[in-house]
């Protein structure tokens, strides 16, 4: 990594990402002390129960992969976008789902939900998905996300000039109060705010592993404490179902004019078998998208209106952009207006690439393979190092430095590896919800760089590894009326 061209932020991220505190030995030691070797290995993943980060060995950023051997286990990491496709598209039939997503996310989710299930099953229930995420549905939710965004940031402007606010705390409120119009309509009443809170405090339970999840150790070895998890799910459960059995009294009256996402899962049917989805699996769909794409979005917005606040000359051309935008349709703008802004989606995806709300992909072998000279047995385990490969100085310049341009050049996206950049997963278990969260993300960033110029507040965050990529510590940003700017350097900025 061209460390010296990058920012002293830069760096820093780079350091807490990668270097654990405290530090492992080096891996060419470890190799030499194979004994040694496993004692440290022990020790990593006992302090990744508190940060998944410390699982991953420093020195694994430049390596194309890092074996470690704990017991009859082996953990595989991958830094090498062939490995990472070989794992995830060509040969996806010879790895499955962690059994980690079971052990730490089936209570919450159900043991069939679509995040944590493979096989038959799995594709079957993404097809039957298919329906709440086309382009029919997705044009219906253009209008709740506009109207969210507009009510925030008109909410925000009423603080006053040099307000700060805490975008660890904001960006989830939007993202929920989005998804549960989005899944619900009214049908929950004054009840969604108790429901959003419920899931607000699962979410953190479940991105929080215990030794035994991390070690893929068996159901029946002792789990750190989860006390008040079950009450909670049958809360949810008592909400949810009612909400899930009024629309299955009417499923034989055909799905309504304007229906939600629950209507759209409701009334979705497998194309190949004309089945609908059980009573018990809408109700894991339902979980499962909202814990997989509410809080992904909100913590790709957090640490993405932090780092914009960092970068004061692409803060300001984006601004223009949007800015631009906005006085030539005369207005506000609205969601379908992003395709005509190349450089918010460059952004947002600059953002994606330096930090991956999933930062981790896990899988297991079930079948020998092979990689270059590294045999792979059933049973190995394998964690690709999403944050590593975004951050590989093989696939990126300057590679810890913020430029949305290496988005927009298409010679250089041209030279890019496919699977360099997998923010949303890749091969067949592609994220379904990815069109969503763009959609989201797009729209808040222009119409928020449109009307305020962004301060941090503090030092950059520092990461903090659960099932997501979190901050140990709130992130707040300043927020200052932005003058608009003149129409010359706005198409300039635009260009």
């Amino acid at each position: 990594m061209a460390r010296g061209e990058d920012s002293r932020d830069d760096r820093a991220m780079d350091d807490a990402l990668f270097t654990p505190d405290p530090a492992p030995p080096p891996l060419d030691w470890l190799e030499r002390h194979p004994v040694r070797a496993k004692w440290e290995t022990l020790k990593q993943v006992w302090r990744s129960g508190r940060n998944l980060l410390h699982i991953f060995h420093p020195e694994a950023a430049g390596r194309p992969y890092v074996v470690a051997n704990l017991g009859t286990l082996r953990l595989i990491t991958v830094n090498d976008a062939d490995f990472a496709r070989q794992v995830l598209s060509e040969r996806a039939d010879r790895y499955v789902k962690s059994h980690m997503y079971q052990a730490m996310l089936g209570d919450f989710l159900g043991r069939t939900a679509s995040l944590i299930s493979d096989g038959p099953g799995a594709r079957a229930k993404r097809r039957l998905l298919g329906p709440a995420f086309n382009a029919r549905a997705l044009k219906r939710l253009e209008g709740v996300v506009e109207r969210h965004v507009r009510e925030t940031l008109d909410g925000w402007a009423a603080l006053g000039p040099g307000a700060e606010i805490d975008i660890g705390s904001e960006a989830p409120t939007l993202a929920m109060r989005i998804a549960m119009e989005a899944f619900f309509s009214t049908a929950l009443g004054p009840r969604a705010e108790r429901f959003a809170a419920l899931l607000d405090d699962l979410m953190a339970d479940a991105g929080s592993p215990s030794m035994a999840d991390v070690m893929d150790l068996p159901r029946w070895v002792p789990r750190r404490s989860r006390r008040g998890v079950a009450e909670k799910m049958a809360e949810i459960d008592r909400y949810l179902l009612e909400a899930i059995d009024a629309r299955l009294a009417r499923r034989g009256e055909g799905p309504p004019d304007n229906p939600d996402m629950l209507d759209l899962l409701v009334h979705a049917t497998d194309p190949e078998t004309g089945a609908h989805l059980p009573r018990v699996e809408v109700r894991n769909e339902v979980v499962t998208l909202f814990m997989a794409g509410h809080e992904t979005t909100a913590l790709s917005l957090v640490w993405g209106f932090d780092r914009l606040a960092r970068e004061r000359a692409a803060q300001d051309r984006l601004a223009a952009a949007v800015q631009a935008a906005r006085a030539a349709k005369g207005g506000p703008l609205a969601c379908e207006d992003m395709r005509g802004i190349p450089l918010v989606g460059a952004t947002y995806d600059e953002i994606l690439r330096l930090y991956p709300p999933g930062y981790v992909v896990a899988r297991t072998a079930v079948a020998e393979d092979s990689f270059g000279d590294l045999s792979i047995r059933p049973g190995d385990r394998f964690q690709i190092a999403i944050f590593m490969l975004h951050r590989n100085p093989r696939y990126w310049a300057r590679a810890g430095a913020f430029e949305p341009d290496r988005f927009l050049d298409r010679t250089v996206a041209g030279a890019r590896h496919p699977f360099a950049f997998i923010p949303f997963g890749g091969g067949p278990r592609l994220c379904i919800g990815l069109a969503v969260a763009r959609m989201e993300a797009h729209l808040l960033i222009a119409e928020t760089l449109a009307r305020f110029r962004l301060s941090p507040v503090g030092a950059p965050p520092k990461p903090d590894g659960k099932i997501t990529l979190r901050t140990e510590d709130r992130v707040r940003v300043r927020l200052d009326p932005r003058a608009p700017v003149d129409a010359p350097q706005a198409a300039t900025a635009s260009a």
